[in-house]
């Protein structure tokens, strides 16, 4: 989904959303003064993107990931990493249940029969759990995964987790968490079957990921919650999560920040039909592990998805029915590439129009523009596929961006959806890969 939104961005700007104003095809005699200036960011942003490498690169570093995985031990791993689990628990603190104050007990029986499924019957019985702190416990712990064993040393100036492919490809992902008053903790998983296991996370943490290229891209992680105590349930209480990632390409240095809310509306039963869920399992793992993630975190509506290109470009999305347009999105994709008809795409671009909603707004200059999707001819074979039409202040119709691209910006949006298109198909088997040896894996956890 978040991709899928991404490409909703002025980078792309070919799918997703609602608006009731009717769609007019052709430009306008005069054009629009906010329309225009947003065309020529449009324009300006496609070229830049169609000349990316980073594309390539990640292309490549993906499919390197997915060779190393695809060869992985995952048996011999699997033993390693419970060793090192066990260490990491041994140094967790006992919390017993007598020493927390009403709120927080109530909370945490809230945490476990949402987590584990405990009855109050279970809960009556349960004395204590074991709770570790991410500033004082992970902070130096480098996790190496190489020649099919998975050690660690206490070494390093963040959380690491470090996979080595060869000598010269390596990829690493480090989180640094800060020492606060102000945590939120959530329960991950239980100990031996038995005792419950939470982890204390700061609102607020750096991230950064080395892709086996070298490549250095970095972040924060900003977190919240509407529940009463620090003790958090990831699946009945609304969240809110935050991303920053800063990267500098060819002396340019450029941001991206997302903030992700939901809540509101919760699914109770069955998100989708018998039906629908074998068409998402038919789409591939890429779907069907996102309805899974959805429903496992019972978020049936996304109240906001905003994103932030350049600290000037805000894309903000909400989402009615996360499930629904997971699956119109999936045949969307299974489309792409085969010359559908425009009625085979509208089905499902009309399907997400249902429940998927933007806006774009440029901080800059404080323009506003209200999105619609629509299906569009792309070139002369009669391929169709979904497009976006905005309107701004002062227009009666929304119009399409695409029909109003030059042929330069038409080249540059073309070669932008293929490797895009491209990148997604190595990001869809790299999950494959990690899913098949990642069953055996979470064993060691006893998730």
């Amino acid at each position: 989904m978040m991709a899928a939104i991404l490409t909703c961005s002025p980078v792309v700007f070919s799918s997703c959303v609602y608006e009731d104003n009717p769609v007019e095809n052709t430009s306008q005699d005069v054009k629009n003064a906010d329309r225009a200036v947003i065309e020529e960011v449009l324009s300006e942003r496609l070229a830049r993107t169609a000349q990316d490498t980073r594309f390539e690169l990640a292309k490549k570093s993906i499919k390197t990931m997915s060779d190393f995985l695809s060869t992985l031990d995952e048996e011999a791993v699997k033993i390693d990493i419970g060793t090192i689990v066990a260490t990491v628990i041994s140094r967790g603190n006992i919390v017993e249940m007598t020493s927390l104050s009403a709120q927080d007990k109530q909370a945490v029986e809230k945490c476990l029969k949402d987590q584990f499924d405990m009855t109050d019957y279970d809960l009556s019985g349960l004395e204590s759990f074991v709770q570790i702190d991410a500033y004082e416990t992970l902070n130096k712990f480098h996790v190496i995964v190489k020649n099919n064993q998975c050690t660690y040393t206490e070494d390093a100036e963040a959380f690491t987790v470090e996979i080595v492919m060869s000598d010269t490809e390596r990829m690493k992902f480090q989180a640094k968490f800060g020492d606060s008053d102000d945590d939120i903790c959530v329960f991950l998983t239980r100990v031996g079957d038995a005792v419950p296991l939470a982890i204390q996370l700061p609102k607020s943490f750096d991230v950064s990921m080395t892709t086996p290229d070298g490549h250095v891209v970095n972040g924060a992680i900003n977190l919240s919650s509407t529940a009463s105590s620090s003790y958090a349930s990831m699946k009945s209480d609304d969240w809110k999560v935050g991303t920053m990632l800063t990267d500098t390409y060819n002396g340019r240095d450029e941001t991206i920040t997302a903030q992700l809310s939901y809540g509101k509306d919760k699914y109770t039963d069955e998100y989708i039909n018998s039906d629908e869920l074998k068409q998402l399992s038919d789409m591939g793992y890429f779907f069907a592990a996102g309805y899974k993630l959805m429903k496992f975190n019972k978020c049936k509506s996304v109240e906001e998805l905003s994103v932030t290109i350049d600290d000037d470009i805000v894309i903000s999305v909400s989402i009615d029915d996360a499930a629904k347009s997971l699956l119109a999105l999936g045949h969307l994709r299974q489309l792409h590439g085969t010359l559908p008809s425009f009625f085979a795409v509208d089905t499902y671009t009309q399907e997400l129009n249902k429940y998927v909603h933007f806006t774009v707004h440029q901080k800059s200059t404080d323009i506003t523009a209200r999105g619609t999707l629509l299906t569009i001819m792309k070139g002369s074979k009669n391929e169709f596929q979904p497009g976006v039409a905005l309107s701004f202040k002062g227009e009666t119709m929304a119009q399409s961006m695409y029909e109003n691209l030059t042929e330069e910006d038409l080249a540059n949006y073309n070669k932008i959806v293929q490797n895009f298109s491209e990148l997604v198909d190595e990001c869809t088997t790299m999950v494959e890969t990690f899913s098949s040896k990642i069953k055996t894996i979470a064993a060691a956890f006893k998730i």
